[in-house]
């Protein structure tokens, strides 16, 4: 089967496996050229296949030997269909790691279920007893009520105001303009509903009812800030009225975990990376392609890798956090920076469309906006068919719970 890049809507619909493997194995590389730290032994990651998820179980796994368990909903490869980028994430992580003396499983499926708890608490309990941090990384676009038994729908949307802008069409690889309406009263409901703080809290409580939680337990999930050019469309938009729900959440668990466990309930603000959904948010993608040419310029910009190896070596586990007057750790200090954000939207404003297009920070940004998918990786041969019976009997665990 012969796999080129399959674009909808500047979605993916398609990964290529071998690019992944590929991509597992540089991320593994670059891991293992950072020094070693101490941290939990016993992990689990919702939302571990992609993006921030993935980056923080590599880092743990490989940078403070911790057993991981990841939670995702991805769509598993046929003979005929090449599966989800990360479907062969999960399966290449699996791979690389099988000759350690780590433990690393897979649940995927629902992880809003209740089902899906009673399943990867009953695997905890049989294999780790308690678990030392639980990673709260999921990004989905619904979730099921099971009171009303209805799907509910997130969205990406600005609140009270259209917000037009500039995105990249990642298939033609040009700039177009990108119109977004007000979200409605329910919309923003149902996109805190889908992506706040609630279903973090069950997890907790559910476990915490179970006494599937170690003294010291800590848990963390992820937010972001961002410039005021982009804050429209985020930190004033839905998007940003989840985040401000599970900021909440963190409170609750903090202080629940601090008296019970004397453990942590914590909220990290994140960089800015190439993600799957920022190209539906108009003006990002040019933004986080400014800002990596700034950034780069002024010697501190990270991989999403090295950027959560540093959350965990440093301020979940060191001695180095740096918190805001909300008691959020600012991973994200160097991105915001006065002269950092100042020099990105003077590029946005000054740079023409083509300049933008033609910058090394966008031509970054697509080239690993194709990566995380598996195309444009080095070194493999996108005109060779691929077997894929032949790559899920060699490289699909046989406990991989589809």
């Amino acid at each position: 089967m012969l796999i080129k890049p399959t674009l909808r809507s500047n979605f993916f619909t398609n990964a290529h496996p071998l690019g992944i493997k590929q991509n597992i194995q540089n991320l593994i590389d670059e891991v293992n050229s950072f020094e070693k730290f101490d941290g939990p032994k016993n992990v689990l990651i919702l939302g571990g296949s992609s993006g921030y998820g993935l980056a923080s179980r590599i880092s743990l796994a490989y940078g403070s030997n911790s057993n991981t368990i990841s939670v995702s909903f991805e769509r598993a490869a046929k003979s005929n269909q090449s599966g989800s980028a990360g479907f062969w994430n999960n399966v290449f992580f699996r791979d690389q790691t099988k000759h350690t003396n780590q433990i690393h499983m897979d649940f995927n499926g629902d992880a809003y279920s209740r089902e899906m708890k009673e399943k990867v608490l009953d695997y905890v309990k049989k294999n780790f007893g308690t678990i030392d941090l639980l990673i709260y990384s999921l990004a989905s676009g619904r979730r099921y009520n099971p009171e009303t038994q209805e799907m509910v729908s997130s969205y990406i949307k600005p609140l009270g105001k259209t917000v037009t802008g500039k995105t990249i069409d990642v298939a033609k690889k040009e700039i177009v303009e990108l119109e977004v309406t007000p979200a409605t009263t329910q919309e923003t409901k149902d996109t805190v509903y889908v992506m706040g703080g609630s279903d973090w809290k069950d997890w907790i409580d559910y476990f915490d009812q179970n006494d599937a939680l170690s003294k010291g337990f800590k848990t963390i999930s992820y937010t972001y800030i961002g410039g005021k050019n982009i804050e429209d469309m985020y930190r004033k938009g839905t998007l940003g009225k989840a985040k401000e729900d599970l900021e909440d959440a963190s409170k609750y668990l903090h202080t629940y975990l601090e008296k019970k466990y004397q453990g942590e309930g914590l909220i990290s603000s994140s960089k800015a990376v190439v993600s799957k959904a920022g190209v539906f948010i108009p003006q990002m993608p040019i933004y986080v392609s400014c800002l990596f040419d700034v950034m780069k310029a002024h010697k501190v910009h990270e991989s999403t890798l090295a950027h959560k190896y540093r959350l965990f070596k440093d301020m979940v586990y060191g001695n180095k956090r740096i918190l805001d007057e909300k008691g959020r750790i600012r991973l994200d200090h160097y991105e915001m920076q006065k002269d950092i954000q100042a020099e990105t939207v003077k590029m946005m404003k000054t740079l023409n469309d083509q300049e933008i297009l033609d910058s090394p920070g966008t031509k970054a940004f697509l080239e690993e906006f194709y990566q995380i998918n598996g195309f444009d990786m080095d070194g493999i041969d996108y005109d060779k068919d691929v077997n894929l019976d032949e790559l899920i009997n060699t490289y699909v665990p046989s406990n991989y719970n589809f």
